[in-house]
């Protein structure tokens, strides 16, 4: 059966309304690749990616430390603390904390909340007992830190601090003089009961520990002018003797902390020179059912 002509002329039509019209770019005029997504510029060419813009830096936000140090870089426990000062820029307050370092391996031994900090300049007191427990003797890392607290470009975080248990009772030169200066050393008809130590009239003497003063007190034949100091945590009491006339700073029932100066080294009573006698009691205290005992060995520990 042969086809008509009308028929063959409809299929071609049908056929060409079949085939789909390219797609047309709408500023460029070309074709645009297939999965690609449509040029937004001008002129641009299909397919290519236009980078975004790019995000402000954000600025940094937090509080800055500005300074720190630590005054006094060397306590000694129960009596004058060091203090912390430090210098805080920003609109927060920060929750700052102090951590404790150990200098010899920077192991953290401790920590000490101060709370809530703003901007300013802010000083702290550091006795060593802030935790509850004495630190033990030896040198340490002071490090301030805290949540959104970061360091100025030129400023430091840590510091360093020696603590001691004691104070060594003569503040200054001295000299721990001969045999005859010892313990037990033969005396007119007793044994020395103490150490003496030469140094010059008028230099500080002060407090080991603290305490309570017992007695202040003058003997024109033997200890001249003389303090007892009875140590309120530990089973002794210290002795000193030979003080310079007028020099004594405190009184009987007087508290005093490690290190306060009591007096300066005379030459009073019987006396060859100036210089301090030092003796400590145990077991009950001076002239009272305690024993004297051979103070070299810690003052010798006490030692600057």
């Amino acid at each position: 059966m042969r086809s008509s002509p009308i028929l063959l002329v409809c299929a071609a039509a049908l056929a060409a309304l079949a085939v789909p019209a390219p797609v047309m770019a709408g500023d460029g005029g070309g074709v645009a690749a297939p999965d690609e997504p449509h040029s937004d510029v001008g002129g641009g060419r299909f397919g290519t990616h236009v980078p975004a813009k790019k995000r402000r830096a954000r600025k940094r936000r937090g509080t800055v430390l500005t300074s720190f140090e630590v005054r006094r870089r060397s306590i000694a426990l129960y009596g004058r603390p060091a203090r912390i000062v430090f210098t805080l820029e920003g609109r927060r307050a920060v929750r700052a904390r102090i951590h404790v370092l150990s200098a010899a391996n920077r192991s953290r031994v401790a920590t000490i909340d101060l709370g809530e900090r703003g901007a300013g300049r802010h000083s702290v007191p550091f006795s060593g007992l802030e935790t509850g427990t004495p630190l033990p003797e030896g040198a340490y890392l002071l490090h301030i830190a805290g949540r959104r607290l970061r360091r100025g470009p030129t400023a430091s975080s840590t510091a360093e601090v020696e603590v001691s248990h004691y104070a060594f009772p003569i503040a200054g030169s001295f000299d721990w003089g001969g045999d005859g200066s010892r313990f037990g050393a033969k005396r007119d008809g007793h044994r020395h009961q103490g150490q003496d130590l030469a140094a010059a009239e008028g230099t500080p003497v002060v407090a080991p520990r603290a305490g309570e003063i017992e007695v202040v007190q003058y003997q024109a034949r033997g200890a001249g002018h003389y303090v007892v100091l009875d140590s309120e945590d530990e089973d002794r009491d210290y002795v000193f003797m030979h003080l310079r006339t007028g020099s004594i700073t405190v009184e009987e029932g007087e508290t005093v902390r490690t290190g306060q100066q009591l007096g300066e080294v005379g030459s009073t009573g019987a006396s060859s020179g100036p210089h301090l006698h030092f003796e400590i009691w145990v077991g009950g205290g001076w002239f009272t059912g305690g024993e004297p005992i051979d103070p070299l060995p810690l003052l010798r520990s006490w030692a600057p």
